[in-house]
């Protein structure tokens, strides 16, 4: 059961959706891009508890129909022998305060086989159509538990950094960068995004403890960071990374033919994807391996650390990774 102190609660994100749940509700269901998508959160036992929907429009968007058409699929959705849904379009989920710049904000409740809280509006900054409910056990307070919810929802960065979030993995990665790849399983959490050529990599490996049972991080960077970088001649090289044991993982193309490009580019004054950079270290408080690269042109190497240290890890040195860093 989950209730509304909200001190412990995590920060799950998505396209530049991003919203702070209980612990044990993650990410279940997504699809779509940063233009039209969807996100669903279920708990610990599998049940479905926030659904999120956007879609970028401009000009005039009539909320209150985009509310009304996604309750009446709702209602399409209900399984047979379930209760009538009751809809109430006249409560107020969280305040026009609290959701202050969210044009037409648009709350609404139903009540069924379980209880739903929601609430719809249109941003001007990032121009989405936003639709968000949370579902709620009959043990809950369905309608304060929803209120901390939505009124934590941002749907649009507020810098030039996006934040993703979800299975143990929070990053944040430029905006310029789109989400090119993903792995959601049990024991890696990767994402990949690209931006003309250039790339960024996060990882998460879970059971640190058993995937080292070797003793050397290293050994185990040279066999599982190389296919990350296909074509590049990496090295590596042991260090301290915000106070974890880490390895140093550098490398150019070998291909010649790419050195060739890379000149051309250059005289021309574009940049040219053609450096790896990335640290990989092992959090033992969190029996996790951790890895960030990047692929891009090399007078923008510092992106590496920017991206690595904006990885969230609880045991990191706080002091360090709290310095800011200037965007390439």
């Amino acid at each position: 059961m989950a209730n509304t102190d909200t001190s412990n609660w995590e920060v799950r994100g998505w396209q530049g959706v991003v919203v702070t749940v209980p612990p044990e509700w993650d990410i279940a269901a997504i699809s779509g891009d940063a233009d039209q998508g969807y996100m669903r959160l279920d708990d610990i036992d599998n049940m479905p508890r926030v659904e999120i929907k956007w879609q970028k429009a401009k000009g005039f968007v009539d909320i209150d129909g985009v509310v009304d058409k996604y309750l009446t699929e709702l209602g399409r959705k209900r399984k047979k022998g379930e209760p009538e849904v009751e809809v109430d379009r006249d409560c107020v989920v969280v305040s026009k305060r609290r959701m202050r710049r969210k044009r037409d904000l648009n709350c609404f409740a139903w009540h069924g086989a379980t209880d739903g809280f929601g609430a719809g509006w249109y941003c001007e900054e990032c121009e989405r159509v936003m639709v968000v409910q949370v579902l709620a056990l009959p043990d809950e307070d369905g309608l304060a538990l929803a209120g901390e919810i939505i009124g934590s929802l941002q749907d649009h960065p507020e810098d030039e950094w996006i934040t993703w979030s979800t299975y143990g993995l929070q990053m944040q990665a430029p905006e310029r960068f789109t989400l090119s790849g993903q792995k959601l399983m049990a024991g890696l959490i990767e994402l990949q995004f690209e931006d003309k050529g250039e790339q960024i990599i996060a990882a998460r490996w879970g059971m640190a403890n058993v995937v080292l049972k070797d003793g050397s991080l290293r050994r185990w960077a040279q066999r599982e960071i190389p296919p990350h970088h296909k074509g590049v001649k990496l090295s590596y090289e042991d260090a301290t990374f915000r106070g974890h044991p880490a390895v140093e993982v550098s490398g150019y193309f070998a291909n010649p033919l790419r050195h060739i490009q890379s000149f051309a580019m250059h005289v021309v004054g574009k940049p040219y994807p053609e450096a790896v950079k990335g640290w990989v270290w092992h959090s033992r408080e969190e029996n996790r391996i951790y890895y960030a690269g990047v692929l891009v042109d090399e007078d923008r190497l510092e992106l590496a650390e920017q991206v690595a240290r904006r990885i969230a890890c609880p045991d990191a040195d706080e002091s360090d990774s709290e310095r800011e860093e200037p965007i390439r």
